[in-house]
């Protein structure tokens, strides 16, 4: 990437000279400008339609191995200068610490990513709207017994960011993000149940308004008629939204920071088979279109991929700067932050490796089972143990074909058990913003129904 040693904005110069001339050991300065456009369609009209942007700077810095933070909203030059003025004062409030440290930018090599949709933001809006108008009457042909559209969202991010170090180097990156979503109601017999579905591109043109449209039709229909479950000890499968649920659940369990402060169930577990032999658990900064694909994270370490879980075994932990230096591990370009808030450990784009077997495959060797359809609450189960009892819904499996629609239930287990258990993979692998999953057939679970 390149490096761009005198950044032009006004804002950003000011800020460079008012920490050059108070001399910390290290600062960084983060900016961020962000723009949103979202619409709203419902009955063929505009619901709804929102414009916002944010803008602002944070800053970093150490003194005497202390960190202090602050950030402002405005850019002005009083603003400016009291959010450093805090950041100064914060830090000598702060304990000593010898892992304290800010990246320099220089000593990085950056990757190019392109995930910028000059031909998307110059459609007009009118376009747009009618894009979310076209994604509910989609819907609503998808299939007769939808009766209602709750909400046919489609929203245009613009963002940019702004890394500077305490050598002047600039690193940054500008991107869009288009998102649709669609929440419908389907009736059939005096029954109703509703369904969504979500769809993201960096460009436009790949949103599939067709898809969604029909999926989000398909989840609504597919519970009509539900009854109770009975009580079972079955195998099962586990549609590829929930596993992404259980996934993104498990992530806080990868921090190298929970892990030190022994808050993770992985604690102790690098380097043993914890999983199935079939989990390879990736997180990959640099997957080419993932929703939070960037070429640095958010203290300017640049994107990598990194194996968590390879074959059962976890293999690595997501680490940021700091705990990079306190464990001796490498960095794993695992910082994210917002403005307001430091950066912390978090994961860009976290996915289960998919297997070769179509989800209709999964349950064809099933005699007696259960397709899980949802999973409510999952954001619940105890982060320590992993243990869960979590109301479900799904559709009875016999003879290798699905039948009953059920829902009502619950599902008792434990994440990591449930894993431990996976005797298949699906090929359906996809993502739900910045976690993907495949369906998964697990060899038994417990469900405590009528």
């Amino acid at each position: 990437m390149e490096q761009i040693l005198h950044p032009e904005h006004p804002a950003l110069i000011h800020a460079v000279r008012k920490l050059e001339q108070l001399k910390p050991d290290q600062y960084e300065i983060f900016f961020q400008h962000q723009t949103s456009t979202k619409i709203d369609a419902k009955n063929q009209r505009t619901d709804s339609l929102s414009r916002s942007e944010d803008v602002g700077i944070a800053i970093r810095l150490v003194k005497d191995r202390r960190l202090g933070f602050s950030f402002t909203t405005s850019l002005d030059k009083e603003a400016l200068n009291r959010a450093i003025e805090s950041a100064f004062e914060i830090a000598t409030f702060m304990p000593d610490d010898e892992f304290v440290g800010l990246n320099s930018f220089g000593t990085f090599v950056y990757p190019h990513i392109d995930h910028f949709d000059t031909s998307g933001v110059a459609i007009s809006l009118a376009q747009k709207i009618a894009l979310a108008k076209e994604l509910e009457a989609q819907c609503r042909k998808a299939d007769s017994r939808i009766t209602q559209v709750r909400a046919s969202t489609l929203t245009e991010t613009i963002s940019k960011i702004a890394l500077i170090d305490s050598h002047g180097e600039c690193i940054d990156y500008q991107q869009t993000l288009y998102t649709a979503n669609i929440s419908c109601k389907a009736e059939e017999a005096g029954d109703s149940q509703m369904g969504s579905d979500f769809d993201f591109s960096h460009f436009l043109e790949k949103l599939n308004i067709q898809q969604l449209a029909t999926s989000a039709a398909k989840f609504a229909t597919e519970l009509l008629q539900a009854k109770t479950a009975p009580t079972l000890i079955c195998p099962a499968v586990f549609r590829n939204s929930v596993v992404a649920d259980l996934i993104e659940f498990l992530s806080s369990s990868f921090s190298a920071e929970q892990i030190d402060k022994g808050r993770s169930i992985l604690a102790k577990k690098l380097g043993q088979s914890v999983f199935s032999e079939k989990f390879t658990l990736i997180d990959d900064g640099l997957l080419a279109g993932g929703y939070a694909t960037s070429p640095f994270d958010a203290e300017g370490t640049p994107s990598k991929k990194t194996i968590l879980v390879d074959g059962g075994f976890m293999t690595h932990m997501l680490c940021d700067g700091y705990y990079a230096r306190k464990h001796g591990k490498p960095l794993t370009g695992s910082a994210i932050r917002s403005l307001k808030s430091p950066p912390s450990i978090g994961f860009s784009n976290l996915y289960l490796q998919g297997g070769k077997r179509t989800p209709e495959q999964l349950i064809q060797e099933i005699p007696h089972g259960i397709l899980i359809t949802d999973l409510l609450g999952v954001h619940t189960a105890n982060p320590i143990t992993g243990d869960f009892s979590l109301g479900a819904s799904g559709i009875l499996i016999a003879k290798g074909v699905l039948t009953q629609p059920v829902r009502g239930f619950a599902v008792a287990g434990n994440v990591l058990e449930i894993f431990k258990r996976i005797t298949h993979l699906g090929n359906d692998l996809r993502f739900y913003g910045n976690v993907g999953a495949p369906s998964i057939r697990v060899s038994e679970i417990s469900i405590g129904g009528a």
